[in-house]
């Protein structure tokens, strides 16, 4: 693998944290759990589901520091303050991020051998995918409407809405993706102030609104995710007074 490899935490380069020379970025093969179930009428078992559950990136380097001991154990710490960063890009995946958390780090006994080669660890629980950095948008207005989306990534990726009431306080709102449904009732967001769906650090659904969560509002009937699987997918509003709303997903491969 080329040495002109740059890595990236919450958008700083490690080498514009400590003089090092990138030596390996070693990914692993994802982590996975299967699940199996009976063959209906059948001895034995078939696979039913598979499902990631981590997925590994090491990044091994040299500090060019190589004379002073001072020097490389201060590098060093700078490097374990950078490697608490959450967000992952590497130059050979352009447009691309991993969500991390750091779960190897470089001990100082090892900044002190001059020889040593240095490693970090990085997992990806939460998110074990590789995701899009710019997610695909397209914007809707009025009280309702209807579009054809496409949904970008090879695996089932989440939708997310920023809902801008322009007509007036929004009290009532109803999205559907994918077969799936949420409907929020009781509301009470002003005009022009922003209602996201996003996610939270478990990548489950979150509502808020002025950094209050709406989550309680949801109807009982209402899905508990907006997941959508890749290609064109239908996703409609309901509004009780007319919206901008925009509509955002991330590949996920």
């Amino acid at each position: 693998m080329s040495r002109h490899i740059s890595v990236i935490l919450d958008g700083v380069d490690l080498s514009s944290v400590a003089p090092v020379l990138i030596q390996q970025v070693h990914e692993d093969a994802p982590a996975l759990e299967l699940t199996e179930a009976d063959r209906p009428g059948r001895y034995g078992q078939r696979l039913a589901a598979r499902k990631r559950q981590s997925l590994r990136v090491a990044v091994e380097f040299a500090l060019r520091e190589r004379f002073d001991l001072a020097a490389r154990a201060h590098w060093a710490s700078e490097i374990l303050r950078w490697s608490r960063g959450e967000w992952l890009e590497l130059s050979y995946r352009p447009d691309q991020r991993l969500r991390v958390r750091c779960t190897a780090e470089p001990a100082l006994t090892e900044a002190r051998n001059y020889a040593a080669a240095l490693r970090v660890e990085f997992t990806a629980y939460t998110v074990p995918y590789w995701e899009d950095k710019i997610a695909i948008a397209k914007t809707l207005t009025g009280t309702s409407a209807e579009t054809d989306f496409p949904v970008p990534g090879v695996v089932e990726t989440p939708l997310d809405l920023v809902v801008t009431p322009t007509g007036g306080t929004l009290t009532g709102f109803s999205v559907t993706a994918g077969g799936q449904t949420v409907a929020l009732t009781g509301l009470s967001i002003p005009q022009n102030t922003a209602l996201a769906f996003s996610r939270d650090f478990q990548d489950s659904l979150a509502i808020a609104a002025a950094g209050v969560s709406m989550l309680p509002h949801r109807t009982a009937a209402s899905a508990d995710d907006l997941l959508l699987t890749p290609g064109r997918q239908t996703v409609s509003f309901t509004a009780d007074t007319a919206c901008t709303v925009t509509i955002l997903a991330r590949g996920r491969g």
